[in-house]
């Protein structure tokens, strides 16, 4: 990989390299499978993947006991998975710190964000609005899932922003609210109610209901 070009990550592996950044120290493949749910194979696909595009570091465990040294991965120091994160990090952190009402803007340029590619869908062909929202946070980096139960919920998992949204919740999280608002659009029958940062430590969910037939005839 040249030095300058970006990698785009898949959600899996980006909880890989997230896992690796958060621990900091170097951990083997039945430490990082344990953490992300994944089998001991598959993880190490993952890693070794990421091994390749330079983001993560391996290297054979120093002992002195018997048995064979174990393979420990630690994430590169220096490295950043996409270019465009650290220009989002500086617009969130030095743009929108000095600004009123932060949440509230952020919600707004979230809905502006989810309206383009709403358009965008609609021009390609219709879809029914749960079907836009889940398809469009897919595309995204999201994963998302629309869970089961009495409830409207779409869990998010995990947040291609996390880092931004440790730091910054009330602009990253609240962006997000908007975006999946815009998405949704005017008149489809369904309102977002909420979203739930860190519903547990790898998933943050969404919460939809369904407009009143009264309220959507009018919208």
């Amino acid at each position: 990989m040249s030095e300058g070009g970006a990698v785009r990550l898949g959600p899996t592996r980006a909880e890989v390299l997230d896992h690796l950044r958060t621990t900091g120290g170097p951990v083997d493949v039945a430490e990082v499978s344990a953490a992300v749910g994944l089998h001991p194979n598959t993880t190490r696909f993952h890693l070794d993947a990421l091994v390749e595009a330079g983001l993560v570091a391996r290297e054979t465990e120093a002992r002195r006991r018997p048995g064979r040294p174990r393979v420990l991965y630690r994430a590169a120091p220096g490295h950043r998975a996409n270019r465009y994160q650290d220009l989002a990090a500086a617009m969130v952190r030095h743009f929108a710190g000095a600004v009123e009402d932060r949440g509230a803007h952020a919600v707004l340029a979230g809905e502006a964000w989810g309206a383009e590619l709403r358009a965008e869908q609609e021009r390609a062909g219709a879809l029914p609005p749960l079907e836009r929202v889940v398809g469009s946070l897919d595309a995204l980096g999201y994963a998302p899932t629309l869970l089961p139960g009495p409830d409207t919920v779409v869990q998010l998992r995990p947040c291609p922003y996390l880092d931004l949204a440790d730091d910054d919740p009330e602009v990253v999280c609240q962006l997000h609210l908007g975006l999946v608002r815009g998405l949704i659009g005017p008149g489809e029958g369904w309102t977002v109610t909420a979203i739930e940062p860190w519903a547990t430590p790898a998933t943050c969910l969404v919460r939809l209901a369904p407009v009143p037939e009264v309220a959507a005839a009018d919208a």
